[in-house]
Parts: C-alpha cells; sequence; structure tokens
C-alpha cells in the first residue's frame, strides 16, 4: 500500500491475510473510504455503496449532541461518554462521578452488565465472586451521556433508548445534519447496549466524519461541541478505551491529528482533524485483528507517526503462547 498515489480508487476491497508457516490460513475483505466534506473520496477501496453499522464508533456523533449544548463536563468526562471502555476501575469511577452530580443513578442505566474487557480486571472480578454491574458496561458513559441529555432537554429519564424519545430524536438531528441525509431512509435497529443501531452507505459515513473533522464549517454549537470533544480524547486518552486498546494508543500517539473510534463488527472511524478528511474502515465478516493491521497500513500511507506503543497494534508477526513467531499479517490491493 506504501507505493500507492493519492487519490486512489479501486472497486475491490483490501484484502488482509493471515498467514501460518507457508500457507494463507484466512482471509479478510475490508472496505475503506478517506473523505473530504463534499464526500470526494481521496481513497476508495471496496464497495462504497456498502450498507455500514458503524455502532459505538458513532459515539462521537452521540456526545456531539450533548457537547453541543456545553453543559458542565470534565475532558475526563467527555472522553469516557464517548468510549467503549474496559471497566477498569478508572472508567468506572468517573462513570459514577457523572451520574452523583447530576443527580443520577446507575440503576437509570439500560446498557445492561458485562464483565471487564481488561484481563486484569476481569480475573480480580472472578475472584472475588463479583456479579458485574451496569457501570462496568464499555457503553455506561455513552448511557450516563444520555442521561444527562434528558435532564438538559427536560425530557423523562425512562425510555430514554426508544427512537421516539427526545434523546434519542436530537441525536438524530445531529446525524442528519453531518451525513446530510435521513438516517432512518436506511435500515437501522437496537445496539447491543440497547440504543439504536443506525446505518448508511459508508461514504456517506466518510463525508460525515470529515464534516465532524474540518469543522470551521459547522454551526457555532457543534464545531465548538466538536473540539471539546477532541481536546478530550487528546488530552484524557485512557478514558476512550483503556489499557491495551488501539483506541487509546492512537490519540496518546498522535493527539488532537487524530479522534479515533471503533465500533463492533470491526469498524474504525478515524476524524483526521489535522487533515480535514474522514476515515472509515469496515471488516466484511466482522474481523477486529483484519480492520486494525488495515488501519495501520492506511495511517503509515498517509504518513502519520507510528509510536512502539501503537506499532505493536499493527504488528505483522503472529505469535504462538509461547511468543514464538508462526505466522504473519500481510494485504493486497487489486
Amino acid at each position: 500500500m506504501q507505493n500507492i498515489t493519492l487519490p486512489f480508487s479501486s472497486s475491490e476491497p483490501l484484502s488482509v491475510f493471515f498467514s501460518r508457516g507457508s500457507g494463507i490460513e484466512s482471509e479478510h475483505l475490508v472496505d475503506i473510504v478517506l473523505s473530504d466534506t463534499n464526500g470526494k473520496p481521496i481513497v476508495a477501496i471496496g464497495d462504497l455503496e456498502r450498507i455500514v453499522y458503524p455502532r459505538s464508533a458513532t459515539k462521537l456523533f452521540q456526545c456531539l449532541t450533548l457537547s453541543s449544548m456545553n453543559p458542565e463536563i470534565s475532558e475526563k468526562e467527555y472522553s469516557v461518554i464517548c468510549s467503549s471502555h474496559n471497566g477498569q476501575k478508572e472508567h468506572i469511577n468517573i462513570v459514577e462521578k457523572i451520574l452523583k452530580k447530576n443527580g443520577l443513578s446507575h440503576e437509570n442505566l439500560i446498557c445492561g452488565p458485562h464483565w471487564s474487557l481488561e484481563k486484569n480486571e476481569f480475573i480480580n472480578q472472578v475472584r472475588k465472586y463479583t456479579q458485574p454491574s451496569t457501570l462496568q458496561s464499555n457503553c455506561s458513559g455513552k448511557h450516563s451521556g444520555m442521561l444527562l441529555l434528558c435532564k438538559l432537554l427536560n425530557a423523562d429519564l425512562k425510555g430514554y433508548e426508544r427512537l421516539d424519545h427526545p434523546v434519542q430524536k436530537k441525536i438524530v438531528e445531529t446525524i442528519n445534519f453531518l451525513t446530510n441525509k435521513n438516517i432512518l431512509d436506511y435500515p437501522y435497529g437496537v445496539d447491543g447496549c440497547g440504543v439504536p443501531a443506525f446505518s448508511a452507505p459508508l461514504k456517506i459515513w466518510g463525508q460525515a466524519l470529515a464534516r465532524f473533522a474540518d469543522d470551521k464549517k459547522l454551526p457555532d454549537s457543534l464545531r465548538n461541541g466538536k473540539r471539546l470533544i477532541a481536546n478530550a480524547i487528546c488530552k484524557e486518552p485512557f478514558f476512550i478505551a483503556g489499557d491495551n486498546r488501539i483506541c487509546t494508543a492512537i490519540a496518546e500517539t498522535l493527539g488532537n491529528k487524530i479522534t479515533p473510534k471503533m465500533g463492533a463488527e470491526a469498524v474504525y472511524f478515524c476524524s483526521l482533524n489535522d487533515l480535514g478528511l474522514g476515515l472509515v474502515l469496515k471488516c466484511r465478516d466482522g474481523s477486529r485483528r483484519a480492520v486494525e493491521f488495515a488501519l495501520g497500513q492506511v495511517l503509515k500511507l498517509l504518513n502519520y507517526k507510528i509510536s512502539k506503543k501503537l506499532a505493536k497494534h499493527f504488528n505483522s508477526e503472529i505469535y504462538n503462547l509461547s511468543g514464538d513467531i508462526v505466522g504473519s499479517k500481510s494485504i493486497k490491493l487489486l
């Protein structure tokens, strides 16, 4: 990929290969768009019309609805509201702080509980036989933000996850503005945490993210809200994900140049704030390891500095449990 010249277009997706020994063990197909605010692709790989559910990657847009109202929220709080966090104690403490200072309770959260995503914290939970709570949900920050938005809108806390609730209607307004589409014209459903999950063609999400990145043309409230989000994730990168997570590594390494957000089923959003462009990747079969490797190749193509901490997420070598190299990752562009 390092040899291609921009702008670049291919109707075929990027093939990501995982090899073991001398043979290819698996192949994953990744669609990629790098778009400007007018929807013009600088990089177009694969099917840009393919419908994509960004899932948690849309947390940047969901939080923008809140931040545009400029409530009293700290940088750590904004970062965790945008996060799919590990459920480490630091994350939980910030979520509890958001709830407490706004007269809310974890009992208001409908996101459902699950064990911590971070290995050591998960082991501690199991050792203590501690039943996980909704606070440990990787979406508890987002849901806390939605509850705060309820209060700002003077809306009922109950049912905030429903599409006909004022909170979700306000979020749809924000997404419609960024996409310049009625997002409800495309398929939609329910996310794993219980709130609406929207979809649109890949190219539409690329343009929306470019409008988020190149914020000079946004209305004042959205522009200020976007900058609050980007600055918070830059200054408090741990809270956008946590230990051993790629979102945190990108934010630590590249600061305000890129605002990153992953989504379930192998979606990746990168708001390239320094270039005013939106980068979206989606692996068709939902392979997270494939989309992360593809992301590394694109960031290198765009000449972003890759730190040692970030490089481990883009490593082309495959190791066994003993630490021996047993395979490799590679890509192919048609």
